[in-house]
């Protein structure tokens, strides 16, 4: 189908099948326990998320995925094969989760570099993805997401980010790097588009706003349409320097689960598989800079599904960006994921 056509598709389905499905007092399907009713759980339940995939060239379907493998006999994914005519790609993803919680990261970096442990002196440790310039001042900033520099809405603005994280070593005042600037928070209520926040970099800190480890220079901003079978790399504290290509776009009504806030509903996101055998990210990845074949900033990392994907390695889920001009001090910011 056309691209406009799965557009439309996409939001008739939202209201017809996706709203009545997580309709607030309706019935729990969804979490593989006693059934009750929504106002009773904490925030939207892993379920189905409506996004558009593009098999080839020009040619537009609707991407279904789903969090809960009991959901594939389901009545919805059923209505929506059949409003569809059979139109769709149907995935499952599992559970979706922030990442910045594993084991083993870089070390301390001065400069600071990109793609490397980061993180609120209050989490284990997450990824600097870009330097950007506020436009109102021209001031630098350094972006990842709020769940690594704002700890999930309870971060204050002045707070110490430490290079490297937690997890890694890093310890305050002597690994202060920065302090919180700003962040997009998260909402209980309602569809999240990004998950986003910035820190000034301190006194005497440099900041090596372009270099990425094995690849290059960041050269700017790319495209704001991101089709399926786009080629992408990031570089992120965890796995490094991984490539994957886009599998769906604008996908809506995904849920990803945080361990303070719970699960939230996010709208509008980016699909990425791993390419070859390795997924193309891992807990602690969160907020890697997702760069095109060119380098340019078109997205930033925040979360990943546990399975999935044709190598069975998961997917990740990115939002594309304009909070700034990533590395690209001849223009200012914008918002962002």
């Amino acid at each position: 189908m056309e691209l406009a056509s799965a557009r439309e598709l996409k939001a008739l389905l939202t209201d017809t099948v996706l709203a009545p499905f997580t309709a607030e007092g309706g019935p729990v399907r969804t979490l593989a326990v006693a059934a009750e009713p929504l106002d009773r759980v904490a925030g939207p339940v892993r379920t189905l998320a409506l996004g558009i995939a593009s098999p080839s060239p020009g040619e537009f379907r609707l991407a279904v995925r789903y969090q809960r493998r009991e959901l594939a006999e389901g009545r919805e994914i059923e209505l929506i094969r059949k409003k569809a005519k059979g139109e769709v790609d149907v995935r499952y993803i599992g559970r979706v989760v922030p990442l910045a919680e594993l084991p083993w990261g870089w070390r301390r970096h001065r400069p600071l570099r990109l793609g490397t442990s980061i993180g609120h002196f209050q989490i284990t440790a997450g990824t600097l993805g870009a330097v950007v310039r506020r436009r109102k001042d021209g001031a630098t900033l350094l972006l990842s997401n709020a769940h690594v520099f704002a700890n999930e809405n309870k971060g204050k603005v002045g707070d110490a980010i430490l290079q490297a994280g937690v997890h890694d070593g890093g310890k305050a005042p002597d690994d202060t790097a920065a302090t919180l600037a700003g962040m997009v928070k998260l909402k209980k209520t309602g569809a999240n588009k990004v998950d986003a926040a910035v820190a000034a970099p301190a006194d005497g800190i440099e900041v090596d706003a372009r270099t990425l480890k094995g690849l290059g220079k960041v050269a700017g901003i790319g495209p704001d349409f991101l089709d399926e079978g786009t080629p992408v790399t990031k570089l992120g504290r965890t796995t490094g320097l991984t490539r994957g290509r886009v599998r769906a776009f604008e996908l809506d009504n995904l849920t990803v689960g945080f361990p303070i806030l719970g699960n939230l509903r996010f709208d509008n996101q980016i699909e990425i598989e791993g390419e070859g055998a390795d997924a193309f990210a891992a807990g602690g990845d969160s907020g890697s800079l997702i760069v095109d074949e060119e380098r340019r900033a078109v997205a930033l990392l925040f979360a990943a599904g546990d399975t999935g994907g044709a190598n069975g390695q998961g997917l990740t889920d990115v939002r594309q960006p304009h909070p700034g001009r990533a590395g690209c001090p001849r223009r200012g910011p914008g918002n962002m994921t």
